[in-house]
């Protein structure tokens, strides 16, 4: 017995086989592997996001600090090198300048290693300073370039927060400088000497304590500190160099710790 449709029917008939055709083919193409390319995952409101940091930065110091750091600073003093003879004239400092202060900015960098007993770091530093002055009678101008190596003991380990950091440290320096005259100017660099500082870390991250802890977290900025110190020059040079020594003056920088 043969089955006769309608052509309308036999149209609607073959239009469902192709879609359902078309559905099959379509699942059959999409990739169960989510790993490999053209996979699209479905965003969810609702998901979660965890993001994994080193350290907690909302911990105290003394609790989240690694083993390593690393300090940047500025500092200024108000330099005097009281023995100083001039090579143009023989004429002392005193007599050149009426000892003002000679103003030196430097700039820093150390390696910090922290311990139980609080830190080390070995670092560098470079400043530069010049003063000029008619006191003698005629124009005169001292400029100086100082490099510094220096090894500092802190005490930074003492509290959970290091509100306050003495310190101690001892530098090996050099210094090249330019002594003008009217008549002429003489360029010399002396030769290494030694000096050592004690000073006093002050932490400023209270002042803005939210800023300070998303600073943290953000760029790795342990501590924002207030630099004050006090630096003795030992003697340097001999006979025929000039002599860099100066008696204990005071500094103030800033700091940070990373």
């Amino acid at each position: 017995m043969k089955l006769h449709l309608s052509p309308i029917v036999q149209i609607k008939a073959l239009v469902s086989l192709v879609l359902i055709l078309f559905s099959v083919t379509t699942f059959a193409s999409i990739d169960e592997n989510p790993e490999e390319e053209g996979y699209v995952e479905v965003y969810s409101p609702n998901a979660l996001v965890e993001k994994e940091i080193a350290q907690d930065t909302l911990a105290s110091y003394k609790a989240r600090r690694e083993t390593h750091g690393i300090y940047f600073g500025v500092d200024y003093e108000d330099y005097v090198p009281v023995s100083f003879v001039s090579i143009n004239d023989g004429k002392t400092y005193q007599e050149l300048f009426n000892g003002a202060s000679l103003p030196i900015v430097s700039v820093m960098m150390d390696y910090k290693f922290n311990f139980e007993l609080g830190s080390l770091a070995l670092g560098a530093s470079y400043g530069m300073g010049s003063i000029e002055d008619s006191f003698s009678g005629e124009n005169r101008k001292l400029e100086i370039t100082k490099y510094m190596a220096t090894i500092k003991y802190s005490m930074d380990n003492l509290m959970n927060e290091p509100y306050v950091v003495p310190y101690f440290g001892m530098s090996a320096y050099q210094m090249s400088l330019n002594d003008s005259s009217p008549t002429g100017s003489i360029s010399e660099t002396v030769p290494m000497g030694y000096a050592y500082t004690l000073g006093l870390l002050v932490q400023l991250d209270w002042l803005d304590y939210d800023n300070a802890k998303q600073a943290t977290f953000d760029f790795g900025l342990e501590n924002t500190f207030l630099d004050v110190f006090m630096t003795q020059y030992l003697a340097s040079g001999g006979d025929e160099d000039a002599n860099m020594e100066s008696d204990p003056i005071w500094g103030a920088g800033l700091r940070l710790e990373f």
